[in-house]
């Protein structure tokens, strides 16, 4: 129990460093974002995953939709031995954007290439996953970019009893950057960060094929804003670093295929995979 804690304390202040640099908090609206996925287990404990989700916008926009955003993910991995592997996943999302006069939907796709690091400290998991992805927005010309994430993210499982069932607790914090290889002098200055996220869950395991987590995350996004200023020349608004925090609620319903899905000498990850 206390290197759990040691281990929440290290993702935390993570967590703490990657909104030191935003001076300026901006909440966003709260979204929602059930998902169900698909798990078929391989040998080993590589597997082979599929998810489809839909999320809701609370802009409190009457045209908005109830589920204006839609994902679809696939994702495979291998383990090389109990510690190291690597995988990749492919991220599709489609949203419907309105506005008081018009509505249109956006399309990105985001394939990504990770390498997995799996630490056991007696009963306690400590992963770290390392991960470059292009995201792709399908609608504008020349705009897709590289990007490296590191996630950290430690949990436990709490048997309950002798069913099948138990809890797994976890936090995990990612932060994002955009990958630069050399700015132009005309081209504004951007972030150290882009992106980062800090999530908490409860996976509840029912039985070895199905398990449910419900979560909450904030999703960070950062920037470099202009100062503004009013008609006689005095600051408005200063400019400098700043952030955009967008609340999460989601819940992750997964369901574990094949003969394997009841082997219990295999390793299932966390539904955030």
């Amino acid at each position: 129990m206390r290197n759990f804690s040691i281990l929440l304390a290290a993702v935390a202040a993570l967590a703490l460093a990657t909104t030191a640099q935003a001076q300026r908090r901006t909440k966003s609206f709260t979204v929602l974002q059930p998902q169900a996925q698909v798990e078929l287990p391989l040998s080993g404990n590589d597997y082979l995953f599929g998810a489809v989700g839909v999320q809701h916008f609370d802009t409190k926009l009457e045209a908005t939709p109830l589920f204006s955003g839609q994902i679809v993910r696939l994702g495979y991995e291998h383990f090389w031995n109990d510690q190291w592997s690597w995988g990749a996943v492919l991220n599709g999302q489609r949203v419907q954007n309105s506005t008081l006069y018009s509505s249109f939907y956006t399309h990105t796709l985001l394939p990504e290439v990770f390498g997995r690091h799996w630490n056991t400290f007696g009963s306690v998991n400590f992963r770290q996953r390392l991960a470059i992805g292009y995201n792709w927005p399908l609608d504008v010309a020349n705009s897709g970019r590289f990007l490296a994430a590191l996630r950290l993210d430690v949990d436990r499982i709490f048997p309950l009893g002798s069913s099948g069932l138990a809890l797994r607790p976890r936090v995990a914090v990612e932060p994002e950057a955009y990958l630069r290889f050399q700015r132009e002098d005309y081209e504004a200055k951007e972030p150290f960060l882009d992106f980062s996220e800090l999530r908490g869950e409860v996976g509840v395991r029912l039985s070895p094929r199905f398990d449910f987590t419900p979560w909450v995350a904030w999703q960070n996004s950062y920037f470099i804003g202009q100062p503004q200023f009013n008609p006689d020349g005095s600051v408005k608004i200063p400019g400098g670093n700043g952030r955009i925090v967008q609340p999460v609620l989601g819940l992750d319903m997964r369901v574990t295929l094949g003969q394997r899905a009841t082997d219990t000498s295999r390793r299932q990850l966390p539904t955030q995979y």
